[in-house]
């Protein structure tokens, strides 16, 4: 028996600008937007399925300022070309692609502050 991960949750100020942000500039699909409690339970999947976001109301308690990256792993076939179509989308990256010892790397922020590296597979 296998195990694997279906799903990361996002905690956000406003959802709908997180809608926003993993829809129309990084080209992930809404499969999930009903209501939560007072709020929304909404999630985002990449194009051709995988591993959902759960973009989930913050509690207004908590911090403003996002505690380091997110450690939410993304890959790409091709980061360079990726990197060219998020950045025109206007996803700010806080490192281009790099080629590193161990691989292709990049890291890039959303509307939120929040930090998620790019991989090449």
């Amino acid at each position: 028996m296998g195990i694997g991960v279906s799903q990361v949750s996002l905690y956000v100020r406003d959802q709908q600008k997180a809608v926003d942000f993993w829809s129309r500039k990084v080209g992930f699909t809404v499969t999930r937007d009903m209501a939560y409690g007072e709020n929304r339970w909404i999630e985002v999947q990449p194009p051709g399925g995988g591993t959902r976001l759960a973009l989930l109301k913050a509690d207004p308690q908590w911090p403003e300022t996002p505690a380091g990256p997110g450690y939410v792993l993304f890959e790409a076939d091709d980061i360079e070309a990726e990197y060219e179509r998020l950045n025109a989308a206007g996803v700010p990256f806080t490192r281009p692609p790099k080629q590193e010892h161990w691989g292709w790397s990049a890291t890039f922020v959303d509307d939120e502050g929040h930090e998620f590296h790019l991989g090449q597979r």
